[in-house]
């Protein structure tokens, strides 16, 4: 699936850094989240609920997600926040085996032996990330983490987009040189609102149906087909 950064009335951008989400896009661990979320369900008195359900449903804020799992809006603050710390606790339980997504350590190669910078950035927690970074000895491809501070901030907000705005300013990368990767429809959005490049990835936390109606500028299931596409950028700037 291509769109407008293929516009033939507009040169294609150089590559000069790419943002990755990481749950999901770096880290295979939908199942892991899976489960953390079934823990928090059940904390706030509700039942489990299927994998199916959950990439019907997930969304960011997690108090969105919830209200589309059919969760009462209602329910006390630290009654959310406790269940949230069930998450995490469950979570990391599992994320603990989970492996990096197929074509992971290809691409970040490739993105290194062609002098371009990564970054994360993330609606989890840094010494998570960094944890299973250096678990899985990837941590020195990316420059640096843009994640939230306290667990509980994914239950209201969504940041992630500002994050990354303020690195780029900081950095003086312009927006429409950056490749943003990510399996949910906030990492198409935050491409759309920066000016960047979106790359969808399936089989993560959101149905392809869903990705497909946020309109990526790419959507793809490997990773590695991203090599191509700054392959072709490149070789068109």
């Amino acid at each position: 699936m291509q769109g407008s950064s293929d516009c033939k009335n507009q040169p294609s951008p150089m590559i000069k850094l790419v943002a990755f989400d990481w749950n999901g896009t770096i880290l295979s661990d939908t199942i892991a989240c899976l489960k953390g979320d079934d823990a928090a369900l059940i904390a706030l008195g509700y039942k489990p609920i299927s994998l199916k359900k959950f990439r019907d449903c997930f969304e960011i804020p997690l108090l969105n997600f919830y209200k589309n799992i059919g969760v009462d809006p209602n329910i006390p603050k630290d009654k959310y926040e406790k269940s949230e710390a069930e998450f995490h606790r469950v979570y990391e339980a599992y994320a603990a085996k989970s492996r990096t997504r197929a074509g992971v350590r290809d691409l970040l190669k490739f993105l290194k032996n062609h002098n371009i910078p990564c970054v994360i950035f993330s609606n989890h927690l840094p010494p998570s990330i960094n944890r299973h970074l250096q678990r899985l000895k990837i941590a020195n491809y990316f420059e640096t983490v843009l994640a939230n501070s306290h667990e509980s901030e994914i239950l209201y907000k969504r940041e992630k987009g500002e994050r990354l705005q303020s690195y780029l300013k900081t950095k003086g990368v312009n927006p429409k040189e950056v490749l943003i990767v990510g399996d949910t429809a906030e990492e198409i959005e935050i491409a759309r609102q920066l000016g960047g490049i979106s790359v969808a990835l399936t089989h993560g936390y959101y149905t392809t149906s869903r990705l497909k109606a946020a309109k990526p500028d790419y959507l793809f299931g490997d990773l590695r087909q991203i090599e191509g596409i700054i392959i072709k950028l490149q070789s068109q700037s």
